[in-house]
């Protein structure tokens, strides 16, 4: 099992979401469809997320398969650094992670930072990037493509 996988693994509804995808999902080209900050309660970044297959549709496009809008709870945020939302937010990857030291943003934590933090950062593509810096996380999510608007 990766690093990755285990992380996943061990949190809560990472399981499940591993199960869906069959893999822990990179998130290329998944779009972020909402994101909730709250100074006291749990904050949420949801993204519409799929599987890319090799094979293609009659007009040439790769196929897409088990879709899912993942929602990612953040909680006791610590730290936030994002930048240019947009009306469409495309991102070529995302990355789950204990969190490492970062000397330049710790002046801007909530509180002092602990090896068990979690980092959620956003690879950009087109619009929203960054990072968020939080003490706990969960997953949940639906499947299916995420309903118009």
């Amino acid at each position: 099992m990766t690093e990755a996988a285990a992380l996943y693994a061990g949190i809560p509804g990472g399981p499940e979401l591993l199960a869906w995808f069959g893999r822990v999902p990179s998130f290329h080209d998944a779009e972020i469809v909402r994101v909730v900050l709250n100074r006291r309660a749990p904050s949420t970044l949801s993204i519409h997320a799929w599987n890319l297959t090799d094979r293609v549709d009659p007009q040439g496009y790769f196929i897409l398969e088990r879709h899912a809008v993942v929602t990612f709870e953040l909680e006791d945020v610590l730290d936030v650094q994002l930048e240019h939302f947009s009306s469409q937010n495309v991102i070529f990857g995302l990355q789950l992670r204990r969190a490492a030291p970062r000397p330049d943003r710790m002046p801007y934590y909530s509180r002092d930072a602990s090896p068990d933090d979690f980092e959620l950062e956003l690879d950009p593509c087109y619009g929203l990037s960054g990072h968020v810096r939080c003490r706990r996380v969960s997953i949940s999510f639906v499947t299916g493509k995420p309903a118009a608007g």
